[in-house]
């Protein structure tokens, strides 16, 4: 039985992981970079549009810091990472409907009046208040499965000062198998996030 040849991005991902090099990593994340730049003009047409366009703005931002970022410490490819983790979640809630994509507009508001609260709360009597009442609560964002929780959980103990990161920065910053692993998976979701919003078709 003759094997299925891969398309582009899922064999992009593998050679990176088989091959793996600061310079291949900025090759490939060119390339994918190359599909975004088609994908992110203007399109009012829809609100789901118009939230696909943001989220892939975002992630080409993050991508071009993995770039600068390849051969530093992990935290910062950890950075990108759990980024690209919360908006693979947006993406797929997103593609459910119209309705969600109104959730991700109001949830806008919800972000400014809980800010406001925070900052009311340390500025007592100088905040001034909210234009109206923000009603409903924020959409819950969470990693699904055991791969995507441990790849979050990673990323977590990477960016944050915890007792491990302090502890062991050879083990965990400055760990290359960790900048391996992580810089393949920011390709990974990279193509994940941009084949949930678009149909890539590939011509030779």
């Amino acid at each position: 039985m003759v094997e299925k040849e891969r398309p582009y991005h899922i064999q992009a991902i593998y050679d990176l992981k088989n091959n793996y090099s600061p310079d291949q990593f900025r090759f490939a994340i060119g390339e994918c970079r190359k599909v975004i730049a088609q994908c992110v003009a203007e399109d009012n047409e829809s609100g789901q549009q118009v939230a696909r366009v943001r989220i892939l703005r975002y992630l080409d931002l993050q991508l071009s810091r993995a770039v600068r970022w390849a051969e530093d410490e992990a935290d910062l490819m950890a950075v990108v990472l759990r980024s690209q983790i919360e908006l693979r979640i947006w993406a797929a809630f997103l593609s459910e409907g119209p309705n969600q994509a109104a959730h991700f507009f109001h949830d806008v508001n919800i972000d400014i009046r809980e800010l406001h609260a925070k900052m009311n709360n340390a500025f007592p009597c100088t905040i001034p208040p909210l234009p109206g009442h923000v009603a409903g609560r924020r959409v819950d964002l969470k990693p699904d499965g055991d791969y995507e929780n441990y790849a979050f959980k990673l990323c977590s103990k990477l960016i944050h000062p915890t007792a491990l990161m302090l502890n062991h920065p050879e083990l965990t910053i400055n760990n290359r198998e960790i900048k391996v692993y992580l810089a393949v998976e920011v390709l990974f979701y990279a193509w994940l996030i941009v084949s949930s919003l678009h149909d890539i078709v590939w011509r030779d």
